[in-house]
């Protein structure tokens, strides 16, 4: 039997590369199932807030009343964002947002508006959004006031939603779920990414600010 011709040899770094292509793949396979995990849920905590509020939110529709306020606080204020320091630090409802108008110059809209999210209006760098406007909460921002512009995609993401939030005079806290990117999350398993956002990186949870004011 003749040898085999140089060009006929297995190619020493064949298997090799074989392996560390499905090593790769797989390290992005879990991290994107990880990811896809973390969207499904939302979670915020205030410490040392003070004021009194609750909050329910449902899709679009939402609830809140009372008011409370903060320094900074820690985890995501969306589904799709990396846990850190938040950029929500005051509280949601009425009458807490219907002050903004007189201690703040703000728009007279504000006494429709029945929750809000952002720094406090009195911050050098404030950005005041108006999450609702008589219970519809802005998933497809009604204000036109969001820091950053949400994809189609995110936008559906919100509208499958379900959060609550209570501010008992010391700190507040707000949790949720949501059942659509919880379905992205296990039809991840099979390779069907709902949402396209496999291999994306999240965002902070404080982006780039509008300009001061």
């Amino acid at each position: 039997m003749r040898p085999l011709a140089r060009r006929d040899r297995p190619r020493r770094w064949f298997a090799p590369a074989a392996l560390l292509l499905l090593a790769t793949s797989g390290c992005s396979y879990l991290r994107a199932r990880v990811d896809d995990l973390g969207d499904c849920f939302l979670y915020r905590l205030n410490q040392h807030a003070i004021g009194i509020a609750a909050v329910a939110k449902v899709g679009p529709a939402e609830v809140a009343v009372g008011g409370w306020f903060s320094e900074y606080g820690w985890g995501k204020d969306t589904w799709w964002q990396r846990p850190g320091y938040v950029l929500t630090n005051h509280g949601v409802g009425v009458p807490f947002t219907t002050l903004g108008p007189l201690g703040y110059g703000q728009s007279w809209a504000r006494f429709l508006c029945t929750s809000s999210a952002g720094n406090h209006p009195g911050d050098p760098r404030s950005f005041d959004d108006a999450r609702a406007w008589l219970g519809l909460s802005d998933v497809f921002d009604l204000d036109d006031q969001a820091p950053f512009r949400l994809t189609t995609a995110q936008k559906v993401s919100d509208l499958f939603g379900v959060e609550v939030g209570a501010a008992p005079l010391l700190w507040n806290v707000h949790l949720g779920v949501n059942v659509a990117e919880f379905a992205d999350f296990l039809l991840g398993f099979v390779l069907v990414d709902v949402f396209f956002d496999d291999g994306r990186v999240r965002p902070p949870t404080i982006p780039v600010l509008p300009g001061d004011g």
